[in-house]
């Protein structure tokens, strides 16, 4: 496991766990299916109202806006996870250990459409194996990485 360096504030060094490659990938899994489940559950209800197509276009932009801010969303208010990271124990932090800010956080959700959804996860996946710190496009931007939680040395 890959570890980097987090200087705190006192000049004390704190090796800390990234999280592996396979770990991100499982928790993107599993966050994407909440995510479908999500809207099935919301297609399905909004086909039995028996709307006409302009209302359920209309209602569709409504419910359907926590699918698309599931991830910042659930990172801001739940400490750096999503229900995938959480299941893998793994959280976004600052590169120097801090916790992120929600604009971390909105430069991280915005960048994933670049490197994963535009890219099928190919350019994240080939960034995270690059950088020595586990960081995708979007923890460069937001300087943030993904690291295991609790694994301190």
């Amino acid at each position: 496991m890959e570890e980097f360096q987090i200087e705190t504030a006192q000049n004390v060094g704190i090796q800390q766990n990234v999280a592996n490659l396979g770990d991100r990938m499982l928790a993107y899994l599993l966050d994407s299916l909440i995510i479908g489940l999500y809207f099935f559950a919301m297609v399905v209800i909004m086909v039995s109202l028996d709307l006409d197509a302009s209302d359920f276009w209309a209602l569709w932009l409504l419910v359907s806006l926590p699918g698309f801010l599931y991830y910042v969303l659930l990172e801001t208010f739940w400490n750096g996870q999503t229900v995938g990271k959480y299941t893998m124990k793994t959280r976004v932090v600052k590169l120097d250990g801090s916790k992120p800010s929600f604009a971390n956080y909105f430069v991280r959700w915005i960048l994933r459409i670049v490197d994963v959804s535009l890219t099928s996860g190919g350019l994240a996946v080939l960034t995270i194996l690059i950088r020595g710190n586990g960081q995708r496009v979007g923890d460069i931007a937001a300087g943030t990485t993904v690291i295991s939680k609790g694994e301190y040395k």
